[in-house]
């Protein structure tokens, strides 16, 4: 009997079933057998099985084209059948040198009778004693989950280098054809615009000017304008009195930094105050005030506390039985000023205890 594998290999090919491969010789098998086998095969009549006379002598005979498709099929098949050998040749061929070796201190017939049963344990898949990697080329595959094949990664993915040079391009335009027209720098009168002053707050400023004159092109915060120039939020708000530009907040807060450009800030400040001294003077009239309003502040908290020390000695006398009803002899009126309405007010003293009782004069 052959194999199965190479009869039913032959039974696709020739059409011939396993039992009638069963009575070709294994070297025809091997080496091949010609066409005219086949048509021997198809056209000879068994006379042994019931009607195959007439369906073999019904057969058509095979063309020189057919001959060669079959003829074909059967190289491909060969090679197939005996590859598939190979491999198990090769899978089943593996052999461990170490169960081999004679044990120190045994007899040399047990080591023989161990090693001619150890030949024939032989391990299904031969390993090597050691894997080497390669870091080079090892790939950090994120454990399975995010591995980025790069033949289907996005093609939108840069180097840093590929980026910085499309930011270049965009920072570092070509220069304009119409140089009579092209926008210039105020100071200098250079085409190599800041393109983000430009873009935020329509200033032709170079960025050597720029920053050479920190005192006009320098950019405030959203605090520093309202604090030193004295703007409201709603006109630091309009973006049509002041444009703006926003960056995220350093700070960590919720809300996004405002820039303003100084010299923008000061046109507007000037205006609104009257100039250079009139913003002076404005600053001089609001720290006048907070002066005033932490003196009037600090004149109440004392007020109060003399009252309450007064009242408590009072009460302290009044336990202590040093004296019984007590009836104030008030001195003379004192001018007080006026109240925070604008009323004048005077003032009365006890003369024994020292009790102050303001009242308004009408």
């Amino acid at each position: 009997m052959y194999p199965s594998e190479l009869c039913n290999g032959f039974e696709l090919i020739t059409g011939i079933s396993e039992h009638e491969c069963s009575g070709i010789p294994l070297s025809q098998l091997s080496k091949g057998f010609s066409t005219n086998h086949i048509t021997n095969r198809i056209t000879k009549p068994d006379s042994s099985t019931p009607g195959s006379s007439e369906r073999l002598t019904s057969a058509i005979k095979l063309s020189e084209e057919q001959k060669k498709k079959i003829e074909a099929n059967r190289k491909k098949a060969l090679e197939k059948i005996k590859e598939k050998q190979q491999n198990f040749r090769d899978a089943s061929s593996g052999t461990n040198p170490s169960l081999g070796k004679e044990l120190p201190g045994s007899s040399s017939s047990t080591g023989a009778v161990a090693t001619k049963s150890f030949d024939k344990i032989r391990p299904s898949i031969q390993k090597s004693s050691y894997i080497e990697y390669d870091l080079s080329t090892m790939k950090d595959s994120k454990g399975g989950f995010i591995a980025d094949d790069p033949n289907t990664s996005n093609k939108e993915e840069k180097t840093f280098d590929e980026w910085k040079e499309e930011q270049r391009i965009v920072r570092d335009l070509p220069p304009p054809v119409d140089m009579e027209n092209a926008p210039k720098c105020f100071e200098c009168g250079s085409f190599e615009l800041n393109m983000k002053l430009f873009e935020h707050f329509k200033c032709r400023v170079c960025k050597r000017c720029e920053k050479n004159i920190p005192d006009k092109y320098s950019l405030l915060t959203k605090t520093e304008s309202r604090e030193d120039y004295f703007l409201t939020d709603p006109e630091l708000r309009d973006e049509s009195i002041l444009p703006h530009m926003e960056k995220p907040n350093p700070h960590g807060t919720f809300n996004r930094m405002q820039l303003y450009l100084r010299y923008q800030v000061e046109e507007f400040a000037f205006k609104k105050w009257g100039g250079p001294e009139g913003l002076d003077a404005e600053w001089q009239r609001r720290e006048e005030f907070k002066v005033k309003r932490r003196d009037q502040k600090y004149e109440k908290k004392m007020k109060e506390m003399r009252k309450k020390t007064r009242a408590e000695e009072y009460n302290r006398r009044l336990r202590d039985g040093k004296f019984n009803d007590h009836r104030h002899e008030w001195s003379t009126t004192l001018q007080g000023g006026t109240n925070e309405d604008g009323l004048e007010v005077v003032k009365r003293r006890c003369i024994d205890c020292g009790f102050e009782l303001e009242e308004v004069s009408l």
